[in-house]
């Protein structure tokens, strides 16, 4: 028994998943991921061929969008045209896919998957990137960590005490406000696929797996030179982690007092977050593990469960669950904690004493300390949604 694929109609055997020519999965579940699946159009179907389907050898080839190297597009039968999750470009088909057909690299086989976030939050300022690829910003603006009015095509952002970053399209960087320990000094970098900021660092992830940093090295934070096989990056107060290809956790930085890079036995890590003194994993199977400070309750998050996301904020935790909901631990003395109302959520950031979230029709909800005028997002539109999530590998 055959069945023909609706995106590229070549006819299949009735065992595969994904058709043999395009790579479509007429499982259509996205993976077990509501979240996703929410973000999408109602009616559209996924596509998918995961850097996985190649050691399966489900597909001849990864399917990979020609514009951001996603790999996950869903179809509109409205258009007649794949649409990829990520960036949004539309692919005509006409008989075989018409996308680009690359093997991942067996060295980073997922960078392409973790291009950072859309949402961020600085000490006292929140950032977003829009669907056009312009960066909108509130908060306070002392250091003109807000002056972002400018940037166009980004796909992702990051803000640490008072400097935002972004990262366009072609792989370069972008920065405003406080460079006095030159965490602003990335207009040379190139090749850049995340971006992480910390208080006064920078740190960006290049596509061949390695790391890069820029601004204060007290404690060594910005001693991340050495690292290869990473896949994400995230920066703290004066610390830098880096999530490996294997899924292990390396981290550098300031760790005497609290242990915030006491990483080294953490595995089957699927996504990483750090405040200010503290590390935040989320492993591959929803749960989630921390170290450092815990003076607030930001390190009580071992009965979490069905976490698809983390945030960590100055002295809180944040954890997006895969029904759109969010659960919070840590200090909540300006009501940063206060998210159990919140729903059809899907990306969260963390701030000093503020929280935000990314709804799937791309508003924003926020709570917590507003005195610089941090949550003022109700008023804000077509922000892009997040990248594929790191749980759907």
């Amino acid at each position: 028994m055959t069945w023909t694929c609706p995106v590229c109609h070549a006819d299949n055997s009735s065992g595969w998943s994904f058709c043999k020519e395009c790579g479509f999965d007429r499982s259509c579940d996205y993976e077990g991921y509501p979240t996703l699946a929410a973000s999408l159009p109602a009616g559209a179907r996924p596509v998918s061929a995961l850097a996985a389907a190649w050691q399966q050898k489900l597909v001849p080839g990864a399917l990979l969008c020609p514009d951001c190297g996603n790999a996950a597009f869903y179809y509109s039968s409205q258009l007649g045209q794949l649409i990829c999750t990520r960036c949004r470009r539309a692919v005509t088909l006409s008989g075989k896919a018409q996308v680009r057909r690359d093997r991942p690299s067996a060295k980073t086989p997922s960078v392409a998957l973790q291009r950072g976030a859309s949402i961020t939050c600085g000490a006292e300022n929140v950032a977003a990137v829009k669907v056009d690829g312009t960066c909108v910003a509130a908060g306070n603006n002392r250091s003109g960590q807000c002056r972002v009015e400018g940037w166009k095509d980004l796909i992702a952002v990051a803000a640490g005490a008072e400097h935002t970053v972004g990262l366009r399209s072609d792989g370069t960087v972008v920065a405003t406000g406080s460079n006095w320990s030159g965490q602003c000094g990335v207009s040379d970098w190139a090749g850049i696929t995340a971006i992480a900021a910390g208080r006064w660092h920078t740190a960006g992830l290049k596509a061949d797996g390695t790391v890069v940093a820029a601004g204060g090295n007290a404690g060594k934070r910005c001693n991340v030179g050495k690292w290869t096989d990473i896949i994400a990056v995230a920066a703290g107060g004066n610390h830098t982690v880096g999530l490996r290809a294997d899924h292990t956790v390396v981290a550098e930085g300031e760790n005497g007092f609290y242990g915030q890079c006491n990483v080294s036995g953490w595995h089957d890590i699927a996504a990483i977050a750090a405040g200010a003194c503290h590390t935040v994993g989320l492993r591959t199977n929803g749960t989630v593990i921390a170290s450092g400070s815990n003076g607030s309750g930001q390190c009580n998050v071992e009965k979490w469960t069905g976490i698809i996301a983390v945030a960590a904020g100055e002295y809180h935790t944040v954890g997006l669950k895969s029904d759109g909901t969010v659960v919070a631990v840590g200090s909540n003395v300006s009501g940063q904690c206060n998210v159990k109302s919140w729903r059809n959520i899907v990306a969260v950031a963390a701030g000093a004493g503020h929280t935000v979230g990314l709804r799937a029709d791309g508003t924003m909800v926020a709570v917590g300390e507003n005195q610089s005028g941090q949550c003022n997002v109700k008023k804000w539109r077509g922000i892009a949604l997040p990248a594929a999530n790191p749980m759907h590998r």
